[in-house]
């Protein structure tokens, strides 16, 4: 992510991945909609990590692993809201995938 914006745009993406998946039924039960604030922001500022659908439930399953019970969390139990997050991600242009040519710049000093 390059500026502000995007982070903006990715807070959005992921929060509405997140809210979606609702782990636990949380939400469904009637919790408030910034129940997983925090899980929210730390995958949004994880996003440039993000290149594929597996990336992204490995990320899932880190941030939800480290804040909830761990053995519940696995990648593969992220599988689906990682698919989901990679699709939404990909549609906002915020890594690449099927519809866009986002191309992460190179870090100092590679080639």
């Amino acid at each position: 992510m390059r500026t502000r914006k995007d982070y903006e745009l990715a807070l959005g993406v992921v929060g509405e991945a997140v809210r979606s998946w609702d782990p636990y039924a949380l939400l469904s039960d009637g919790a408030p909609a910034s129940e997983f604030e925090a899980e929210i922001a730390t995958l949004a500022a994880r996003v440039p990590h993000i290149h594929d659908a597996t990336d992204a439930a490995q990320t899932v399953s880190d941030v939800f692993a480290e804040a909830f019970d761990s053995s519940l969390f696995t990648p593969a139990a992220c599988a689906e809201v990682g698919a989901q997050l990679f699709l939404g991600l990909s549609r906002a242009g915020l890594v690449s995938g099927p519809n866009n040519s986002f191309k992460p710049k190179p870090l100092r000093g590679s080639a």
